[in-house]
């Protein structure tokens, strides 16, 4: 649930979640979740496979585990999700999202229902201005309400976000433009008291250029920044984060196919004596096929492996996992299609 808000808490600041098109060619939910086509549902399930000499069969339904989840995603004709169900390997569901959009195709509520234990909720109502976006959403679960209050300036861009509890405002967030670009995010607990200061720098395609950061931490108080680097069609195709000084820092490399989808994103931790350098590849519908850990220490490189099977729509209904070249589970998955 906590993961979740933070999601809400980002989109509502730094973006507008209610640009929704009813036109399918722009981006909705289900984009968002790599489907093409008018998908109706998704359903996922994960077996273990057992390795038989040269070969391997489906073994029993496991549990959800990383990305792979026994899940039941609905849409409507739009392409916005409507429902999210995800499953233990016994049936019973764990967890469980609903959400309701009005006619102009806004998000008007939202309800997340956790099962475990006893069982605990969360319903988000989100209220709009006359420009179709985001000015305030409130959140009330069994024993909880909070407010999400965004101030907007002439130019419709949020511009203050206070988040109000039992009267009390716990978080404020400040933000600046130049040229539509958020140039400067402020952070504060109680209104006053500084949290994180962010102030970037774009380019002339208005590409984020530069990153300085400042975080007020109980033990310290960290500056660091972050460098972005962009090929002529505008991928992002080098960057450095968490810069300390010219040796400490996080490097990513990236390159890309012909159709723009990422082909290869390698992650290179800078300056530590022991490090793991991380690489993912991608093919060409953007499905990750390989991903891989090279310890520093000369430990073995360890490998995991995703082969797909595809349907008309070029959706994957079948994805085996392998590690180490070894078959780990499959996750097949049903795909309902609007007619």
């Amino acid at each position: 649930m906590n993961n979740s808000i933070g999601i809400i808490l980002l989109c509502l600041f730094l973006f507008s979640c209610s640009d929704r098109k009813s036109d399918l060619s722009q981006k909705n939910d289900a984009s968002d979740y790599g489907l093409n086509g008018k998908v109706k549902t998704v359903k996922s399930q994960i077996y273990s496979l057992i390795i038989e000499k040269d070969t391997f069969r489906i073994g029993e339904k496991e549990n959800g585990l990383g990305t792979d989840r026994n899940s039941l995603l609905e849409f409507d004709e739009r392409g916005n999700l409507i429902s999210s169900k995800e499953f233990l390997s016994n049936g019973k569901i764990s967890d469980e999202v609903t959400q309701e959009f009005d006619k102009e195709n806004r998000l008007v509520n939202r309800k997340e229902v956790d099962n475990y234990g006893k069982g605990s909720f969360l319903d988000y109502k989100y209220i709009y201005n006359s420009a179709d976006s985001l000015t305030q959403v409130m959140i009330s679960g069994n024993d909880f309400k909070r407010i999400h209050q965004i101030e907007r300036d002439e130019n419709n861009q949020p511009i203050k976000h206070e988040v109000i509890q039992s009267d009390t405002v716990y978080l404020t967030y400040i933000a600046k433009y130049d040229n539509n670009n958020m140039i400067s995010e402020k952070e504060f607990r109680y209104d006053t008291i500084p949290v994180k200061l962010i102030e970037r720098t774009f380019n002339e395609q208005n590409l984020k250029e530069k990153e300085r950061i400042i975080e007020y931490k109980s033990w310290d108080t960290l500056h660091y920044s972050n460098i972005y680097v962009y090929d002529n069609k505008k991928n992002l195709i080098h960057c450095q984060y968490n810069i300390e000084n010219d040796s400490v820092y996080n490097e990513v490399k990236n390159s890309y196919h012909e159709n723009g989808e990422l082909k290869q994103s390698i992650w290179t931790p800078k300056g530590s004596l022991y490090y793991v350098v991380s690489i993912e590849k991608y093919n060409q519908n953007g499905n990750l096929v390989e991903r891989s850990r090279l310890p520093s220490d000369g430990d073995p490189k360890q490998t995991w492996n995703y082969k797909y099977k595809y349907d008309t729509q070029n959706n994957w209904i079948e994805r085996i996992n392998f590690k180490n070249d070894k078959p780990l589970r499959i996750v097949k998955r049903t795909i309902e299609y609007f007619e």
